[in-house]
């Protein structure tokens, strides 16, 4: 009678394990952007640089009399990536992104 119930046991053991098994995996996950915060891009949940953003300053908020312009600049330091901002006058800020401070260079995202 052990044997019978062992046996059974095992048998819907091994049948749920094979069903587990069979069951496709999301992937509506895997092709979702991770998004940590704005000024950041990550290729994986793991891999997140910052990113370069030019500048025109604008004396009005119209954006007719330009009064600065600028651009960030990647700098990497050990293994610490990170971008350094100029110094611009007070005004109006229209930021645009420019591109991505990796690891392995400057990256120009196709999204963009």
């Amino acid at each position: 009678m052990s044997i019978k119930i062992l046996a059974t046991a095992l048998a819907g053991l091994g049948l749920s394990m094979s069903l587990g098994a069979a069951a496709p995996a999301p992937m509506t996950a895997a092709a979702q952007q991770y998004y940590p915060g704005p000024g950041i891009y990550c290729f994986g949940y793991d891999q997140c640089y910052p990113i370069a953003y030019s500048y025109e300053v604008y004396s009005d908020a119209e954006h007719t009399n330009l009064i600065g312009s600028g651009y960030d600049s990647c700098v990497a330091s050990g293994s610490q990536i990170y971008v350094t901002s100029p110094w611009l006058p007070a005004g109006y800020e229209v930021k645009t992104p420019m591109y991505v401070c990796s690891g392995f260079g400057p990256y120009l995202p196709p999204e963009w």
